[in-house]
């Protein structure tokens, strides 16, 4: 195996680059092609009341300018670190992402990790059981858990367990109690709970499928074959070979999903009122505040080119047989 060199690191680095910079063009014309803006949305007669202050305010946020005197500034910005000023909230944008990242993350790491080891453990047995009872009843299973949207688990999940049944909070991420006694780590655990669960519930199925189908094809190589003909136990056959090289294409799929949850936790972080970066995205569009919204991709795109390059390297140096940084 060759090591990774530095001279493919960079290649990577730039290739990443030249997406971050696609996809932030890409944000910025489809943004900006959406009906209506933050001083209809906010001020609906402001334009009719007072004219001149809202010229003001297009002018100071540069919105009377051409779309591409726009696009010229909104991507020198970025590449100064200048993400832009929040129309809504009058902050940097990226220091309101930042402070929503934080909670996004506090129920998306326990759901990424839960659901990782749930799937690769019941996808792995599943494979292993091919055809058998098991494997028909888990896969069926996965199929009906996986057909249902995310929001439908949430609005279950609320509806059984927190009106109900009183089990959980119906929304926020703390009790009124802490306007007294200060934020909970276990007050915030008890509202974040019932959104891991969901978000865990949901992304366990894809996981499951990821695992089965790299375990079949496993059982299949001419190794497993030849140490059956050895007469190697089928448990070291498992531990030793199938579920080790198995698990190599999940470097790529967590990283993944781990991206993937953080921009598709729309739903569930709005029905909860989970304040992260999901329920911000939702805010941000329905008032229309154009600086927040490209922000908000900028990060989700940024967080999906780290998994993917994250990934990549794992995997080279996970895998022996894969070789990166050569020529051909």
């Amino acid at each position: 195996m060759k090591k990774i060199t530095n001279l493919y690191f960079f290649k990577r680095i730039g290739y990443c680059f030249l997406v971050f910079l696609a996809s932030a063009t890409i944000t910025f014309g489809v943004i900006h092609l959406m009906p209506g803006d933050y001083i209809q949305s906010l001020m609906p007669y402001l334009s009719d009341l007072d004219p001149e202050l809202s010229e003001t305010f297009r002018h100071s946020f540069g919105l009377d300018r051409s779309l591409f005197d726009q696009y010229v500034l909104y991507i020198t910005n970025i590449m100064q670190g200048n993400w832009g000023y929040s129309f809504q909230y009058s902050t940097p944008v990226f220091d309101i992402i930042a402070e929503k990242l934080v909670w996004t993350l506090v129920i998306l790491l326990p759901a990424t990790v839960i659901s990782a080891l749930v799937g690769i453990a019941i996808g792995a047995y599943s494979g292993w059981k091919n055809g058998s009872k098991t494997d028909i009843s888990l896969l069926n299973g996965m199929v009906f858990i996986g057909a249902i949207p995310s929001y439908w688990w949430a609005i279950m999940a609320i509806l059984i367990f927190s009106y109900s049944l009183g089990l959980f909070p119906l929304g926020g991420f703390v009790s009124l109690d802490a306007l007294f006694t200060g934020i909970s780590p276990v007050d915030v655990l008890h509202h974040a709970l019932l959104p891991i669960i969901v978000l865990t519930l949901s992304s366990v199925p894809g996981t499951y499928y990821f695992m089965r189908n790299s375990m079949l094809m496993t059982l299949g190589e001419g190794y497993i074959l030849t140490a059956r003909a050895k007469g190697v136990r089928e448990k070291d056959i498992l531990k030793h070979h199938a579920l080790k090289n198995a698990m190599l294409p999940m470097i790529t799929l967590v990283s993944l999903q781990c991206a993937a949850m953080i921009t598709g936790s729309i739903f569930i972080e709005t029905i909860f009122s989970w304040p992260g970066l999901g329920l911000l995205t939702f805010d941000a569009l329905a008032a229309r505040d154009l600086p927040l919204l490209e922000g908000i991709f900028l990060m989700d795109t940024l967080v999906v080119i780290v998994a993917n390059l994250v990934a990549d390297l794992l995997y080279s140096v996970a895998d022996p047989r894969v070789r990166v940084g050569s020529d051909g």
